[in-house]
C-alpha cells in the first residue's frame, strides 16, 4: 500500500512510474517494466498493494548517480564486488575540483549503496545508462527502483536532512560533468584486434562467459537461462553461489528479466540433474 501511495504522488506530479513484483527488481507477471511507466492514476489504483515501485527516469527528465558501497547481503555474500563508488566519486571530485550540486534528493539502497537523483535541463536522446562510469559508480538515465520498494527484505530508504528535507521534485539540476559521464562514448573496441592478441585455445570458462554475454530476449529466456545454469553447475560451482549468479545474470543479460518464480523454477529443474 505504501508503494502505491507514493506511486500516486509521483504520478500526480508528472513522474512516470511502473510496478515491480514484491521484493524483486523485475516486473510482475504480464507487465513490462519501465516500458509501460505511466502517470495514469486509475491504472496505478489497480496495482496490487504489495508491489514495488520504479521510476522511468528518461521520460521524467532525470538521472541517478548510483554509488556502490562494499558490504554483504543477509546470506553473507559480498555485494557490489567490493567496489566503493562513494570513495571513487570523492577522489574524482577532488582531482577535478568539482562539487555535487545541492539541494539533492537521495536514497539508500537495500545493500547499502546510494542513489543520488538529479533533474536534467536538456532531455537525453534515448534511455541509457553507463556502468562503471567511475569504479563502483553507474549513471542511470533509463529507469531506477525507488523507495519504499524492498529487496531481500530491506527497503530503499529516503535520506533526509531533517532540518531541510528535499523532495524528488526539488532536487538540483545535474551539472554538465555528470551528464558527460553518462553520455561520453565508450573507448572504441576492436574485437578482431583483440582476438588476434589472444593465445591458446578458448577454455570452458571462456565459452561460458561468451554464452552469458550473448544474453537472451523473449521467446528464448527460459531455455537460455537453463543452459547457462547447467554450464555454471557443470563447472563445479557451489549451488548456493550458482543461484546467486543466475539472479545477477537474469537482471543484466535477459530482456526483459524473468520474474523470481520463473528463475526459481529454472534453477530447481536444472539442479535435479546435477
Amino acid at each position: 500500500m505504501e508503494a502505491k501511495r507514493r506511486a500516486l504522488q509521483l504520478a500526480q506530479a508528472g513522474v512516470p512510474v511502473y510496478p515491480l513484483a514484491p521484493g524483486s527488481k523485475t516486473p510482475p507477471k504480464g507487465h513490462h517494466g519501465y516500458r509501460e511507466a505511466t502517470t495514469d492514476t486509475d491504472a496505478i489504483l489497480r496495482w496490487s498493494d504489495d508491489w514495488g515501485l520504479g521510476i522511468d527516469l528518461f521520460t521524467a527528465g532525470m538521472l541517478v548517480v548510483d554509488l556502490d558501497r562494499p558490504g554483504t547481503d543477509r546470506n553473507g555474500h559480498a555485494v557490489h564486488g567490493g567496489k566503493n563508488g562513494v570513495k571513487a566519486l570523492k577522489i574524482y571530485l577532488e582531482q577535478h575540483q568539482r562539487q555535487l550540486p545541492h539541494p539533492m534528493y537521495a536514497e539508500q539502497t537495500p545493500h547499502g549503496g546510494l542513489h543520488l537523483f538529479f533533474k536534467l535541463d536538456q532531455p537525453l536522446q534515448q534511455p541509457t545508462r553507463k556502468t562503471n562510469a567511475l569504479p563502483g559508480v553507474d549513471i542511470l538515465g533509463d529507469f531506477v527502483i525507488t523507495s519504499p520498494s524492498k529487496i531481500d527484505g530491506s527497503p530503499y530508504l529516503v535520506m533526509q536532512d531533517q532540518t531541510q528535507p528535499v523532495s524528488i521534485h526539488d532536487t538540483a539540476t545535474a551539472p554538465q560533468w555528470i551528464v558527460g559521464l553518462l553520455t561520453a562514448p565508450q573507448t572504441a573496441f576492436n574485437p578482431a584486434k583483440a582476438n588476434s592478441l589472444m593465445k591458446g585455445q578458448k577454455t570452458y570458462t571462456g565459452r561460458l562467459f561468451d554464452k552469458i554475454a550473448q544474453g537472451a530476449d523473449e521467446g528464448e529466456r527460459n531455455n537460455w537461462l537453463a543452459s547457462v545454469t547447467g554450464s555454471i553447475l557443470n563447472a563445479g560451482t557451489d549451488p548456493a553461489n550458482a543461484y546467486y549468479l543466475i539472479g545477477w545474470i537474469n537482471e543484466r543479460f535477459i530482456s526483459p528479466p524473468l520474474d523470481d518464480r520463473e528463475v526459481n523454477a529454472v534453477f530447481k529443474s536444472v539442479c535435479k540433474y546435477h
